[in-house]
């Protein structure tokens, strides 16, 4: 891979002639795709089934073509999860009980797709949770019928990881936390929240474990639990069980940290209702106009899911997340569609990203184009409803190569590389783009709005500021299309990703 980036640096050749994007048509799709009636595009939802008729009517519009025996469809087998108000959890010790209030103190689930579970083990605190060559957070502990307690975050004290999607970085993620604890039999597995090591406030996670939750058919394990808990309500049950949390927890950074097992059991009757449905990726195909090349492709991608409705009523409308995203591959599939470039380009609309990219996992897992013959996915996610800016920031495979072909497609079109920067929220795991990373497909996530620090013109601390800002909306009913967005950035975002499709899918 490494030689044909390095190919694609020194090509001399031509690229087609960039042609027009619409800002008009992009307003109108964001409009649309943010709109009540789609009813937040929520997973296993009528907004959701809306949602996906839509994108596949506009790329057969586009005269794209189906990809695979289910046209534009690809089905992705999902199991639906909602706790419900019967369930019961708490924590008893020498020192008397802590009965923690689900939602406001505790998110909880259980790890699999299952109505009932029962719960009765001792705890124990493992740190970050992290086994790797310099570091084991376990030290051999047997974790085998205990409920673990681990920090969100980075592995150790320090620099946090640097903007990129490097195998040891995904070890902070909560996604990794909870896979390792099964992998380990484990009983259960409890994250202590913490603004800063999540990446979001506490409201984020309340919100998306009140609903309805989803996760592929199959996975999980069997007789287990996971989920949240507060900083606040950590303290508590650390002092319950006659330690300090914030003096454990500073602990954990150490290379010699040991588990500490917490002389409490944690109690609990989890009741679910479990319901199996089918979701789908959308996908089109625009075939490449050179007979050889166009057996090779670049993939455009944008989840289009948000959370739909909820118990009570309130719409998310994932106007920015992700709708954004969404009405870029559209406009930009009309743009490539006029002027086919030699290789051929898939347009990508994966379900169930919420829900941790169960969509593009599934995709991977079942490639509807050989992985191998994938030469870039290029993932739109969250993009810039600002303001201008003179950078552009790269989610993405750390491959130099990659960067410096991103970095002469910003320079075409007037912009500069965002520096890299450190990643304490696992930014660079929360986008389509990974689950290609993960298998070696160069993949990227170009002007990712939620990693912010950009350089925008005019009022920059303004700007900063009104970015920064989307944070009190994301992930919430509040997250609207506004008619007064500026969109220059969004479109300085898609003449990039336009530059770097092209000069990837017409290289020789």
């Amino acid at each position: 891979m490494k030689s044909i980036l390095l190919a694609l640096l020194a090509c001399s050749t031509l690229l087609p002639q960039a042609p027009a994007l619409e800002e008009a048509a992009l307003r109108a799709h964001i409009s649309f795709l943010a709109d009540d009636v789609l009813e937040g595009r929520g997973t296993g939802q009528r907004g959701g089934d809306l949602a996906v008729r839509y994108l596949e009517t506009q790329l057969q519009a586009l005269g794209l073509q189906p990809v695979g025996a289910g046209g534009y469809r690809q089905k992705v087998r999902l199991a639906g999860i909602r706790l419900e108000a019967s369930t019961t959890f708490r924590f008893e010790g020498p020192g008397g009980a802590l009965t923690p209030a689900l939602g406001t103190d505790m998110a909880l689930g259980p790890a699999a797709a299952e109505a009932q579970v029962t719960v009765d083990a001792p705890l124990v605190f493992v740190g970050h949770g992290i086994t790797d060559a310099q570091r084991d957070d376990y030290k051999g502990l047997d974790v085998r019928g205990r409920i673990l307690v681990m920090l969100v975050g980075d592995r150790q004290a320090g620099p946090p990881m640097p903007l990129c999607c490097e195998a040891e970085n995904y070890q902070g993620r909560w996604t990794y936390k909870f896979e390792e604890a099964r992998r380990r039999g484990a009983a259960g597995a409890l994250l202590v929240h913490t603004d800063g090591s999540a990446g979001y406030g506490w409201t984020v996670v309340r919100n998306s474990w009140s609903q309805e939750r989803f996760q592929r058919e199959g996975a999980g394990q069997v007789g287990a639990a996971q989920g949240w808990l507060t900083e606040a309500t950590a303290t508590r049950l650390f002092a319950l069980a006659g330690k300090d949390f914030r003096s454990v927890a500073a602990g954990a950074d150490r290379l010699d940290f040991q588990p500490v097992p917490l002389a409490l059991r944690g109690i609990g009757s989890l009741r679910s209702a479990v319901r199996r449905l089918d979701q789908w990726n959308v996908v089109g195909l625009l075939p490449g106009r050179d007979p050889a090349l166009a057996q090779e492709a670049v993939l455009l991608s944008a989840h289009w899911d948000h959370f739909g409705k909820g118990a009570d009523g309130a719409i998310y409308p994932g106007a920015v997340d992700n709708a954004t995203g969404c009405a870029a591959v559209l406009v930009l599939a009309k743009a490539l569609a006029a002027k086919p470039p030699a290789r051929s380009v898939l347009f990508f609309f994966p379900c169930a990203e919420e829900h941790g990219l169960l969509g593009s996992a599934a995709y991977v897992e079942a490639p509807l184009w050989p992985l191998a013959r994938t030469k870039l996915v290029i993932n739109l996610e969250s993009l810039n409803v600002v303001g201008p800016t003179r950078d552009i920031g790269i989610l993405g495979t750390p491959e130099p190569g990659l960067r410096a072909l991103c970095g002469e497609a910003a320079a075409a079109v007037g912009l500069t590389l965002t520096p890299p920067r450190p990643d304490p929220a696992g930014l660079c795991f929360r986008t389509d783009h990974f689950p290609f990373a993960k298998v070696g497909v160069p993949a990227v996530s170009p002007g990712f709005s939620l990693d912010g620090g950009w350089d925008y013109l005019g009022n920059r601390a303004a700007a900063q500021a009104q970015a920064a800002a989307f944070m009190t909306r994301y992930h919430r009913p509040t997250d609207r299309y506004d008619p007064a967005w500026n969109l220059a950035g969004l479109m300085q975002q898609l003449r990039f990703s336009l530059e770097l499709a092209n000069r990837v899918a017409s290289a020789p």
